[in-house]
Formats: structure tokens, sequence, C-alpha cells
């Protein structure tokens, strides 16, 4: 089987985004499948990870130019190595998102033409049994729908994360933007053979929102973890501190300020070991950096600029919590890419999530118990104060979850599908 595979994220971009479509077509590759891949070419981007490629198993590697606003700002020659600009970084979120709601469907719009270029020459060239779409940008799967109706090959959705349904995000500017996406999204569903979800939370919900008639042609393929990552890590002396570690980027709704507030109000009550570190692992935006500059408890947080993946998990291992973050607003099967990482660390996670989300309904199936609400700052002092004053504990791996696992169950289903 060979696949045209489309994505915007992949590597030597970073994140969840190319962590998932890397793995993807690494372990689709052992199954037999191979991928020719569509991407974009050189962008404005908040981390870049080199150590991925070494992974990429695609069998053709197509990169396409960009109209976008993150090409573009690349383009202009401001955007230089591989660090994000402080002009992007210290923007603020609203001016972004202004500039977000300026598109119909997603700024990313404008890779679309590139794509089908890029695509109609590659299926001109390659026979294909499959369009795989990874999603978002939600925009580029109107370039991969065109694609496929032209040519007749059978389209793949792979969601990523809520569209519509996602209630971090007002990124429609009116009620025609709004109607558009939705048309879409249903368009979408409607027309492809197989819809891939990041949850069972995101399937559930698109059935509900959509139509049953969608639950014969879903099927959930969790982020999870890849084994392979954790062996052989590289050697991380453990902090001297208590050290509680948070990875990757927070965004939209998301924020750390109660727990600030609850482990500045245990510092003052003198519950709390005495040597205590917050390391923030990633970059930051202004809103988080000024958050940490109003804490009261400044001295204790420390900024740890992206690391590669393995080091990454490496520093996961030698933390003694592992910090999450989820805002109660958030849709039921909201969640973060590293928890499947997180799991597998067997670490106490402090859960600062949704109480009754699909990502607390894992962490209790596994034992962990360290739930409260983001926004709660006493919520989260009392379970501060509890996660201090125990010891013992009996975590559970969720094997089922290992990403190999979790892309031999679709590159099963994607030869069931085509007989």
């Amino acid at each position: 089987m060979h696949i045209l595979y489309i994505s915007y994220f992949y590597p030597p971009l970073g994140g969840p985004a190319s962590l998932r479509n890397v793995k993807v077509v690494k372990y689709l590759a052992q199954e037999g499948i191979s991928c020719d891949v569509i991407t974009v070419s050189d962008i404005e981007y908040i981390q870049r990870d080199f150590s991925l490629l070494s992974e990429c198993r695609e069998q053709r590697l197509i990169r396409t130019d960009s109209l976008d606003p993150m090409a573009l700002f690349r383009k202009t020659g401001i955007s230089k190595g591989n660090q994000a600009t402080g002009l992007y970084m210290n923007t603020p979120e609203n001016i972004k998102l202004w500039i977000r709601r300026l598109y119909l469907l997603d700024e990313k719009i404008g890779w679309n033409p590139f794509l089908i270029k890029a695509g109609r020459k590659a299926i001109s060239e390659t026979h294909y049994d499959l369009i795989y779409i990874s999603l978002g940008p939600f925009s580029s799967g109107v370039g991969a729908y065109k694609l496929s109706k032209e040519s007749g090959i059978p389209l793949v959705l792979d969601m990523r994360d809520y569209w519509n349904l996602l209630s971090d995000y007002n990124l429609q500017a009116t009620t025609l933007h709004r109607k558009y996406a939705w048309n879409w999204e249903k368009r979408f569903y409607s027309y492809a053979s197989l819809i891939v979800t990041a949850t069972q939370g995101i399937e559930r919900d698109i059935i509900k929102a959509f139509g049953p008639e969608f639950a014969e042609k879903t099927l959930t393929v969790y982020n999870g973890w890849d084994e392979n990552d954790f062996i052989d890590l590289p050697t991380v002396p453990k902090p001297s501190e208590y050290t509680f570690s948070y990875f990757g980027s927070i965004y939209a709704r998301r924020n750390m300020n109660a727990f600030y507030k609850a482990l500045h109000r245990l510092l003052e009550e003198g519950k709390i070991p005495q040597n205590i570190k917050v390391r923030l692992f990633g970059n930051y935006f202004k809103e988080t950096r000024e958050e940490i500059t109003q804490s009261g408890i400044t001295n204790l947080i420390e900024i740890i600029p992206p690391l590669e993946h393995r080091e990454a998990l490496a520093n996961m291992m030698a933390s003694d919590v592992l910090l999450l973050v989820i805002n109660s607003s958030s849709p039921y099967g909201t969640l973060t890419s590293k928890l499947g990482e997180y799991l597998r660390t067997q670490k106490p996670i402090l859960a600062m999530i949704p109480y009754y989300g699909e990502a607390a309904e894992l962490l209790r199936e596994c034992g962990h118990n360290y739930i409260c609400a983001m926004e709660s700052a006493d919520t989260i002092y009392h379970t501060l104060k509890r996660l201090f004053s125990e010891t013992e504990h009996n975590y559970q791996i969720p094997w089922e979850m290992e990403k190999s696992k979790q892309v031999h169950n679709l590159a099963n289903r994607l030869k069931e599908m085509l007989g």
C-alpha cells in the first residue's frame, strides 16, 4: 500500500503535531505501508527538533511554498535561525487571534494552492492507494478533499484535535465564517473513507454533533508514546531540588496562575519542601512570562528552552512531579499529547484538568489521583498538601496506548478498508 500523506507539521518542526506525524509514518512503514509526505517549507515556528529527522521513514518528502503568515514572516528575513523571534514571542495573543480571524477557516489557508499543485504532480507520477491528511490546519483539508475528488483516491482524515467543537478559541469572526467552517467540517466527514481521531472524546463528540452514521468509519489512534524513545535515554542528573516539571506550550485559556497562588500559600505556611523548583520546558509567550513575574514565587520558577525529544523524556524521568494543565472549558476529549509519555514515566502527575474529562479518566485508570481544577487555587492547595504527604504510589502503564500498537491498529483498519 502506498499513501500520499499530507501534513503542514513535519520535522524539523518540533512539537506534538510533528511528533504524531513522524511516528505514524514510521510505524506504517514497519507495517508495509509506504508514505510520500507533502509538507511546508521553512516557516516561523515556536520549536524545531532536528533529532526527529533521524526517525523520518517517508519514501519521498515533498516540501512546498506557502503564503500563510508564518511562511511570509520567514521570507522577510526578520525571522532567521532555529529559534522563534522576539517579535513573534512578544506579540500579544489578542493581536494574533485578530489576525487569525481575518481568514476563512484558518490563517494557513495560503498553503492550499501549493499543496494542491504538489499533490496533483505527485498523483500524476505515482500510484497511491490513499490520501491521508493530518489536521490541522483544517484549511489544508480542503486541498486534500479536492485532490481526492479529482483523482478518485480515497481520503482519510486524521483529526488531531477538535475543530468547530473546540471551545478554547473563537476563531470564526462572524456567523458567516462559522457556517462556512461548520459546512466544510461536515463535508469532510461525509466524504472521508475513514476518520481517525486522537482521542475517544473527539470521536464521540463528532458522532454526537454531526451524525450517528459516522460511527462506522471512525477510529481512535492515541498519541501515546514510543517505547523505543525510552531506551538508553541520555543521562540527566537528578536535580537537588524537589522539582515540578511542565513540558510544552501554555496557550489559549490555559495558565498556571492558581498553581502559583497555591504554591505561594504553602510556602508562606511552611508546608512545602524547603528546596523546591518549578521548571517549565519550552518557549513561552508574553502572557505566560508575565504570569511568572506576578506570581510572588519568581525565584522558584525556571524556564528551560525546548529540548530535543529524548532529552525532554530524560528530564521527565528525573522530575519529582509532572504538571498537566487543561482548562475547565475544554471539551471532554481534550488530551495534551504529553499525557501518554507522562503515564509511561510512572511519576506523580499533578493534573490541573477537568475532573470528568477523558484525561482524568485515563489518569484514574492508571492509579493517578492528584486531580484538581486549573482555575481553583484552593483545590490545588489541598491536592498539593496530599501529594507532599503521600510517598507510596502504585501507577500502572497503559501499554495499549504505546505508539507501535496504536499504529498497528490503524494499519489493519487501512488494509481492511482497501480489501
